[in-house]
């Protein structure tokens, strides 16, 4: 199809999308396994089929019937239950995913599927107090949560919840008040795996929102004929740069094999050497299971490389506040001199000083009585 020249790409784009939206080209089949992140396919009976379904405690129900998922008539896989299939069913839904469906993931961190999710878990923090749309100006974020909330607070906090890192080249939709992405995407193969990393979005969403954020991300995913270099691939945090505004950054840690956060997306782990970061302040995070978080803010040069260290202190043995005093720091002791008189806590003759010159006193004058005496009895004599 040809434009006029004179018409922007972003708005095509835009209303390619909201076309897609309110006018699904076909009916998609999908098979869940488990929770379906707040989707509700009952009210999209037009645009989805539910062809298959298991509850999330059916794992071995899921190693028999595997094909169900993975025919090639199957466009959308949920993934929502426990992890008691086999590790042979996890190979062949990430297959079957490859080839070109969308597989969404809600609310676990499955370790057979490390490498098709788009976000690492690095251990755990509290549990975030909103959740918010990452970048509201990027032409698909605008059709997804359109007529819906930026900010989404949570109504009833979990004590924690996992700790999340985008990896490099996957879209974060939804972030936590920290800056962790809470829904993101990446392309996997010819398919896109879909990842939802909080422990219940109905703490955060209402059930008309859920089920609307998930139908338009899919429905865009699966009509969508733009290129993937087309689709936005960064947070609003960061910007493309040339290397005329970029710079370098090598970064170490204590212990090493630390993951490597910078303004919250994934870079690996350490010690690691990354180029074409844009000039200026970032926020730098190292994370590694068993250790407290380390963070810090690293200014980044152009044309030039910034060298960046982290110690990461033991969850056992860290007892101040990351502002305290080094450990390495000598400990600042005071010593009061021998001559200082102690600070008197009792009476007056309690202070062997003050009773020494009581007895004195009475020693002279019993001194003083006695020669008296002796005049007196002197005199009388004579």
């Amino acid at each position: 199809m040809v434009y006029p020249k004179n018409i922007n790409k972003s708005f095509i784009l835009l209303l390619f999308a909201a076309t897609l939206i309110v006018m699904p080209s076909a009916a998609f089949n999908t098979s869940v396994y488990g929770d379906t992140a707040g989707f509700n396919p009952e009210l999209h009976k037009d645009a989805f089929t539910l062809v298959y379904s298991l509850s999330g405690s059916e794992g071995t129900f899921l190693d028999a019937n595997i094909t169900k998922y993975t025919d090639p008539s199957v466009d959308v896989i949920f993934m929502g239950g426990d992890d008691t299939f086999t590790p042979n069913t996890a190979l062949q839904l990430e297959q079957a995913v490859k080839s070109g469906k969308i597989f969404v993931v809600s609310y676990k961190n499955y370790q057979d599927f490390d490498a098709s999710l788009p976000a690492t878990v690095n251990g755990t923090v509290k549990d975030g107090k909103y959740l918010q749309v990452t970048d509201p100006d990027t032409t698909l974020s605008k059709a997804i949560f359109s007529g819906l909330r930026e900010n989404f607070p949570n109504t009833d906090p979990f004590s924690s919840r996992p700790h999340t890192a985008a990896k490099p080249g996957s879209v974060t939709l939804l972030s936590f008040d920290n800056k962790d992405p809470a829904l993101l995407y990446w392309k996997y193969g010819n398919g896109y795996v879909i990842e939802w990393t909080l422990i219940s979005n109905q703490r955060y969403l209402n059930s008309t929102e859920a089920d609307l954020i998930n139908a338009r991300l899919m429905t865009f995913l699966l009509n969508s004929e733009v290129p993937v270099t087309t689709l936005p691939t960064t947070t609003s945090t960061q910007t493309s740069t040339t290397a005329a505004d970029s710079g370098s950054m090598s970064v170490y840690s204590s212990p090493l094999g630390a993951s490597i956060l910078i303004d919250g997306r994934y870079y690996g782990t350490t010690p690691a050497n990354l180029t074409s970061l844009p000039a200026g302040n970032h926020i730098i995070r190292l994370a590694l299971s068993g250790y407290y978080d380390y963070e810090g803010t690293v200014y980044v040069l152009a044309g030039q490389t910034t060298h960046a260290f982290g110690t990461l202190q033991p969850l056992n043995q860290y007892t101040a506040p990351p502002t305290a005093v080094p450990t390495s720091a000598a400990p600042i002791i005071i010593e009061v001199p021998a001559t200082v008189v102690p600070t008197q806590t009792g009476g007056p003759l309690e202070n062997p000083g003050v009773l020494v010159a009581v007895i004195g006193v009475i020693t002279a004058c019993i001194g003083a009585a006695a020669t008296v005496f002796s005049h007196i009895f002197k005199a009388k004599k004579e």
